[in-house]
């Protein structure tokens, strides 16, 4: 392909809402593909013991530090500034990008080589579970992990760049670049530096996370200059934004670190069980429900900037709607079928017996909140529209306080499945409290998705019979301790569930089920005509 053709191919504008979210969704099931390697590779080299145990205790203080300076919550604060402004002054909104970036380097150099300092503490202090050598190995990595907020710090001010115009892919390959440097610590780096390996795996997917946006960033008209002001009236705006939701995204890594040292009380190896089992329920989300919230958030930013609260009320519907067509007949299939793909996805080398059910038993407590995870996620970017970030951090903190107070009880009688299960009683929690408030606020008509979703309930309800029944029926022909035999257990019941609740929408004719009929793909969102040329625009 010549250099040209694929110039235009990367910086391609993808105007169409559902088209976006495609894009989203195919790369986002690429790097959950890559994230299932790179956790069977973890698995089966490691096990669920003191190795895995630091390593993921070591990526949760980067992550925690990463939002903590802000820009965890960058694109709700970014993207809706960054077009209001860019409407009417080009040249301003590239000056207020370029000082986020500047911002950006300096914080996250500065307090790396702090949080670097204070590394032994405070990894003591989140994990006092930890014996003094899988502590030492624990820092050890966190350490060098210590690089990756930097680079991340970097490349999301290029992914809030290619949000705010409509060019998705090299945003939606990032992720899967970042998975593909880890999977290299694996296997190349971690044989020779040891454990070491696995952490400058994830500061070489870091780096490959961030350069992988930066040429479609520079097309659009991003031009670096190392200088900046504080005098920019954007800043003010997007910090204001931001602030408020980095908070409730601090309030979030606080709450899992709690939740990892809970689970280091809990004994050997629960901390990677917890992680992997999250790792497996974020599958949906990453590809359905998280690629929707991105692709819809620069709509919903444009109509609330015009003021048409009509045009923002019918997007979102109808969105939301898209987003349990898919959520539910997945929560129930998943749930289904979870002892089916814990075992192909993890179930190898030193990840024994043993791991292998508490890990089953925590996805399926994590999967009671899938839904509600899903819609939660469409939920916050509508009051980022609004540039309401205060709104959410006060329910979130709410949530998280059920989350905790659930966890304490449970953990003693549930072991480390009680974290998955109190961890959804919060996310029911928060959405429905926030939906309840942003339907207060905008005339929804959430009366509109009750038929449909009792339709869609019934047709998950029906799968997950259908697939019950035929994994206990292929079960009598396969012998399913063997890897190809369980994939082809798993393979026919998963078919026979999708057969059964697309049967359910055909009987009821829904929408969904005509638009596959016609184009054998998803529906595409119908915008409001005035608010389909601006998007255009």
């Amino acid at each position: 392909m010549p250099l040209n053709h694929l110039n235009n191919f990367f910086n391609h504008k993808t105007k169409n809402v559902v088209l976006a979210a495609a894009l989203l969704a195919v790369a986002g099931l690429a790097s959950r593909l890559l994230g299932f390697a790179r956790n069977a590779l973890l698995a089966y080299f490691y096990g669920a013991g003191d190795v895995l145990d630091a390593y993921f205790l070591a990526f949760r203080l980067p992550d925690f530090f990463f939002n903590l300076f802000l820009f965890g919550a960058f694109s709700a604060g970014f993207v809706p500034v960054f077009i209001k402004i860019k409407s009417q002054n080009k040249d301003q909104a590239w000056q207020l990008a370029n000082d986020i970036l500047s911002i950006a380097f300096v914080v996250f150099s500065v307090f790396g080589v702090v949080f670097f300092l204070l590394a032994p503490w405070l990894l003591k202090l989140i994990a006092p579970g930890f014996g003094p050598e899988k502590l030492a190995l624990a820092v050890q990595l966190s350490r060098v992990m210590f690089l990756q907020p930097v680079f991340l710090g970097l490349s999301v001010v290029f992914s809030g760049i290619l949000q705010a115009s409509h060019k998705f892919l090299s945003y939606a390959l990032a992720p899967i670049f970042y998975n593909v440097g880890i999977i290299f610590g694996i296997l190349v780096l971690a044989p020779r530096l040891g454990p070491a390996g696995l952490a400058w795996g994830v500061v070489a997917g870091a780096a490959l996370h961030m350069l992988v946006q930066y040429p479609a960033a520079r097309s659009s008209g991003f031009r670096y200059r190392p200088v900046f002001s504080f005098r920019e009236a954007g800043l003010k705006r997007i910090f204001g934004i931001i602030i408020p939701r980095s908070a409730s995204l601090i309030l979030n890594q606080l709450n899992l670190v709690i939740m990892a040292a809970i689970a280091s009380f809990l004994g050997t190896g629960r901390v990677a069980v917890f992680n992997l089992a999250n790792d497996l329920n974020g599958l949906v989300l990453g590809v359905v429900a998280i690629p929707l919230g991105i692709a819809v958030f620069p709509v919903l930013s444009q109509a609330i900037s015009k003021n048409h609260l009509a045009d923002f009320a019918e997007v979102l519907l109808r969105t939301a709607r898209q987003l349990l067509f898919v959520m539910i007949p997945s929560a129930i299939l998943f749930f289904i079928l979870r002892a089916q793909i814990v075992r192909l996805t993890l179930g190898y080398g030193k990840f024994d017996w043993s791991d292998t059910i508490l890990t089953i038993q925590t996805l399926g407590l994590f999967l009671v909140g899938l839904v509600f995870q899903g819609v939660l996620t469409l939920l916050l970017r509508g009051f980022f529209a609004w540039e309401d970030t205060r709104t959410t951090f006060w329910v979130l903190l709410c949530g998280i306080l059920v989350s905790l107070g659930a966890s304490l009880v449970l953990a003693p009688w549930l072991d480390v499945p009680a974290l998955a299960l109190a961890l959804s009683l919060g996310a029911i929690f928060n959405c429905v409290v926030l939906g309840f408030i942003l339907c207060r606020r905008v005339d929804l008509r959430i009366g509109r998705l009750v038929r449909p979703v009792l339709v869609f309930v019934g047709g998950g309800l029906a799968a997950g019979l259908a697939a019950y029944a035929s994994l206990y029926g292929l079960a009598s022909f396969l012998d399913t301790h063997k890897v190809l035999h369980l994939l082809v257990q798993f393979a026919g019941a998963a078919l026979a569930g999708v057969m059964a609740y697309l049967a359910v929408n055909a009987w009821f004719e829904t929408e969904e089920w005509h638009g596959i009929k016609a184009k054998f793909g998803l529906k595409e969102t119908a915008l409001p005509d005035q608010l389909e040329e601006e998007v255009i625009k």
